[in-house]
């Protein structure tokens, strides 16, 4: 029996365990007090049997060329999940040990210099799929597939994160085949902030000249009385209990009644089409399940700041369909006011409110669009605001009611509300989709 235990703060929360030679993963809490480490997972009620898989999947990268890298890296001789999890800074709150021993708030502080930066973006930049960093002090694990990595910032100074020392900042280098990557995520997270988004802290990073990439705040880290804190979250896949590979699997109207069972108001729902109405009227052909975060609280749940858009319609090579359809419309600008609203209807929400989300949203990205299209360079500028203005021509984009588009504080009351119910994920059934469900216990 192989076991990976897990901490939060120093305090031991469970232990996910697999048999040898096993395929399935199970996990145990210590006690059903407190917050889940994922929605997928409740404290109290039953999961589906890849739940503890899937939780543990999706906190590494998704290609095998990169996970190859990362092993080397850690010195461990496999791409198991429990080898690569085991000591390494991850999203959220938790930390992962072999043992039930605590782990070491010292590790080793290994800093580096602006030519040490620029020689990682640029590694990070040539390297592709295999795109882990090269060097030995690199002791994190980042979900998905585009090339990046992390680092810690202490006054002032970067230092390579790892179990000890949590990452603060996320450092993404242009993609190879979308030249201008960086800047144009840069553009489209002010945007998000000008439709009245909340967003990370981002900007630029150009340790030397000529060498830059785009940098953001991480979302899951607090500094507080000089110490970096995690704080815990995970993405829509994490919390369905989905696989990576399902991400392009899970659909609106089912993150919107998987939200619903945690608040019954609706205020995370609603939230939720703000944000998917901003990432199709950006452009953005590529947010799916792992795109939209949750910050697990002890209280309950609230959406974390928006991350990882981008207008994809700028790179004519890259895919044009929605990620997660509206109505079935397959591009965005196919989307008419009446498709939010058999959305709505699918969903339980109100359709003239979502319908005026939808519709303002459109309306601030094009006021706007001008400003942030001055941020991307020449190259790129003219094509990101043709397809700013083609993915709005079937909206009917307004001005009546902006306040609608921007962000609320929304949260859930508390874990409580699935007990009883267990979640079925989005999935193909006889060549047909299905989306998810809560059935009962």
């Amino acid at each position: 029996m192989r076991n990976l235990h897990v901490w939060s703060d120093s305090t031991h929360i469970g232990v996910f365990s697999q048999r040898s030679g096993g395929s399935l993963v199970r996990f145990e809490y210590d006690d059903a007090k407190g917050a889940p480490i994922s929605l997928s997972l409740p404290r109290t009620g039953a999961y589906s049997d890849i739940a503890p898989k899937a939780f543990l999947e999706n906190l590494l990268p998704e290609s095998r060329k990169a996970r190859w890298r990362m092993a080397d890296r850690l010195g461990v001789d496999s791409v198991d999940t429990f080898d690569l999890l085991a000591g390494v800074d991850v999203t959220g709150g938790l930390v992962f040990t072999p043992s039930a021993e605590e782990p070491s708030v010292q590790g080793e502080a290994r800093p580096l210099d602006d030519d040490e930066l620029a020689a990682q973006i640029i590694q990070t930049r040539a390297a592709g799929s295999a795109w882990f960093a090269r060097t030995e002090h690199c002791r994190f694990s980042l979900a998905g597939g585009q090339p990046k990595f992390t680092l810690a910032n202490h006054n002032g100074t970067w230092l390579w994160p790892n179990i000890a020392i949590p990452s603060t900042h996320i450092i993404k280098p242009a993609v190879a085949d979308c030249p201008g990557s960086d800047r144009v995520e840069d553009a489209v997270m002010e945007l998000g902030e000008l439709c009245g988004l909340q967003a990370a802290p981002h900007g630029m990073v150009e340790p030397r000249a000529g060498v830059s990439a785009y940098i953001v705040e991480r979302f899951d880290r607090k500094v507080e009385n000089g110490r970096i804190r995690r704080l815990h979250c995970e993405d829509i896949a994490q919390a369905m209990g989905c696989m990576p590979d399902g991400k392009y699997d899970i659909d609106a109207v089912s993150c919107i009644r998987f939200l619903h069972r945690f608040d019954p108001t609706d205020g995370l729902g609603y939230e939720f089409v703000r944000r998917l109405a901003f990432n199709v009227s950006s452009a953005d052909s590529d947010s799916h399940g792992k795109n939209y975060s949750l910050m697990l609280e002890p209280d309950g749940i609230r959406f974390s700041p928006m991350y990882d858009v981008s207008a994809t319609r700028t790179w004519v090579g890259m895919d044009q369909d929605l990620a997660m359809r509206i109505n079935d419309k397959e591009f965005a600008e196919w989307v008419e006011p009446s498709d939010w609203a058999a959305l709505a209807a699918d969903s339980g929400l109100d359709g003239d409110k979502v319908v005026a989300i939808a519709r303002n949203m459109a309306g601030l990205v094009l006021d706007h669009t001008d400003e942030v299209a001055s941020m991307v360079p020449e190259a790129q500028r003219d094509a990101m605001t043709k397809a700013l203005v083609k993915v709005n021509e079937s909206i009917e984009p307004t001005h009546d009611a902006p306040e609608l588009a921007r962000s609320v504080a929304a949260t859930s009351n508390g874990y409580g509300s699935v007990v009883g119910a267990v979640w079925v994920r989005p999935h193909t059934r006889n060549g047909y989709d299905v989306r998810g469900y809560w059935r009962s216990r």
